[in-house]
Order: C-alpha cells, then sequence, then structure tokens
C-alpha cells in the first residue's frame, strides 16, 4: 500500500475535509473515491479512443472469412433432423 502526505493551501484543506463530511467519508477516502472515479473515467476515454480506432480499420471489421469456417463447423456438428411424434407414430 502507497503512503503519501499532501502539502495543501488551507483553503483546499477546508474545502477537503468538508467534501469528505458532506459524504459521511474520511479525507482518505474521499481522495480514494475521487481517484476511483478518475481511473474510471481514463479508462471508458480509452475505451472509446479504441473503438474509434476499430471503426477506421476497415481490414480489421472485415469479417467474411470467418462465414466459411463457421459454416463449415455448422455443417459438422449438426443433428440430422428428427421426426415429430406425429410423422413416427403414423407409420
Amino acid at each position: 500500500m502507497f503512503s503519501t502526505t499532501l502539502r495543501l493551501d488551507d483553503d483546499l484543506a477546508a474545502f477537503l475535509h468538508q467534501a469528505a463530511a458532506a459524504h459521511t467519508l474520511s479525507a482518505n477516502g474521499w481522495l480514494v473515491a475521487l481517484l476511483r472515479r478518475e481511473q474510471a473515467a481514463a479508462a471508458r476515454k480509452r475505451l472509446a479512443a479504441d473503438w474509434a480506432a476499430y471503426g477506421k480499420d476497415a481490414e480489421a471489421q472485415d469479417m467474411d472469412y470467418a462465414f466459411a469456417a463457421q459454416a463449415e463447423v455448422a455443417a459438422s456438428v449438426a443433428e440430422p433432423r428428427r421426426r415429430s411424434y406425429r410423422a413416427r407414430k403414423s407409420k
């Protein structure tokens, strides 16, 4: 676990304690929650940038190569079609 000391101006320290108290958290807990939100926002931004890059890459989106393989696998595992109960009973 990482520990550090913050040097804050008096007005920032007062804001930190007021904000933490308003959320019923310690100053440490409020800072951790704030950093977690920022971490999640950064991850969402990275994901959005990755999807945007993927959207611009036509070769990465080309799925035609997979259709033949998918059809081959589907044909190899397909079960024989069963006759209905009525069709078997009538014989």
